[in-house]
């Protein structure tokens, strides 16, 4: 069985797949969140906006499609913290790393989402989420050392010449 996108390292059938076929609804704030990245991974539009919130179906189906970038391919989703959300709660709010590639890029897509429970159901209010000021960026690669004299090591004689061991003189 095929790992659900959505990172839970559980199949995809007993994950998300449910409840993007509405065979299923999500329990939790972070459920919704998690679903509506793997229907991104599928580019699948009718569920996110199946999932939006009521006062905001209308400009989601407006926006159409566009928001699904065909060159991106989403590559992992990080929970990095939730506050509320739970099973009894009528609120909650998300934060995420979402990381994907494009043209060959990698790149990052980081959001505080925010959640409501409405008749029962989770939905995810897009005008209620914030984006950091720089919300898509490139992975930053740490740069590769290299150096234009031989490493000095703990033991090796000091280079300044005074015979002891560098790490007892200069280290």
């Amino acid at each position: 069985m095929k790992d659900c996108p959505c990172g839970s390292n559980f199949p995809f059938t007993d994950c998300c797949g449910p409840l993007i076929r509405g065979t299923g609804f999500p329990d939790t704030a972070e459920d919704l969140m998690r679903s509506r990245y793997t229907a991104f991974t599928q580019k699948n539009w009718e569920y996110l906006v199946t999932t939006s919130h009521p006062e905001e179906k209308k400009e989601m189906a407006r926006l159409g499609p566009s928001l699904l970038d065909d060159e991106v391919i989403w590559t992992r989703l990080e929970i990095t913290n939730t506050r509320a959300g739970g099973q009894g709660d009528t609120e909650g709010q998300v934060d995420f790393v979402a990381y994907f590639t494009k043209e060959g890029a990698e790149q990052t897509l980081r959001e505080s989402s925010r959640f409501y429970k409405v008749n029962g159901r989770w939905v995810y209010s897009r005008k209620d989420s914030t984006l950091p000021p720089v919300a898509i960026s490139p992975q930053v690669k740490p740069k590769t050392v290299v150096r234009s004299e031989a490493k000095i090591g703990r033991n090796d004689p000091c280079p300044c010449g005074s015979g002891k061991k560098y790490k007892k003189c200069c280290g």
